[in-house]
């Protein structure tokens, strides 16, 4: 986001003090977190940059399209640098979990009250819904889910192909 647009959602949020306001002003620049991302990835032999940049073993499990189809690109921009190829494909659990359990769940809580989950910490804090999406995926690999990659970003048009045609949509978005 636009240094104006964070001030704008933290002041009119939380005002111009907040816990928001003091993780802003702490945080590492993207560019920087990114770079300790991609060295991470490598010391964990998830990610070759000399092999085209994709993830070798492995795959981002998201609850929704929204980070890695809208906001991750959009941060990339933002920050000046172009979307590293392991953002170009993912799972969106929200759609396994309706194509492996035939109902539907909008998101993280509504899973996890259908799977007698209890949530831990704070519901939309990242490292908590991390924690619990998690916990939503264990349980399905033991149910015997297979997990594979829901959504494809074309890397010269940016265009995303859903590779599910059973999937949750925005309602507003809903087929007729």
């Amino acid at each position: 986001m636009s240094e104006q647009s964070v001030n704008k959602y933290i002041e009119g949020k939380y005002g111009e003090i907040g816990v928001d306001r003091v993780w802003h002003d702490t945080a590492q620049p993207f560019k920087e977190v990114m770079q300790q991302f991609e060295a991470w990835l490598s010391q964990h032999n998830l990610w070759e940059k000399e092999r085209g940049g994709r993830l070798t073993r492995g795959a981002f499990v998201t609850c929704g399209n929204w980070d890695l189809k809208t906001k991750i690109p959009q941060q990339c921009e933002v920050s000046g640098i172009k979307l590293p190829p392991y953002f170009m494909e993912w799972i969106n659990l929200k759609d396994v979990y309706l194509n492996f359990y035939g109902r539907e769940a909008r998101g993280m809580m509504s899973m996890m009250k259908q799977l007698e989950i209890p949530s831990l910490g704070c519901h939309h804090l990242g490292i908590d819904d991390s924690k619990n999406i998690a916990r939503v995926l264990q349980r399905m690999l033991v149910d015997g889910a297979l997990m594979q990659v829901t959504a494809k970003r074309n890397p010269v048009s940016q265009k995303v192909e859903f590779l599910f045609e059973n999937r949750i949509q925005h309602p507003s978005r809903q087929r007729q």
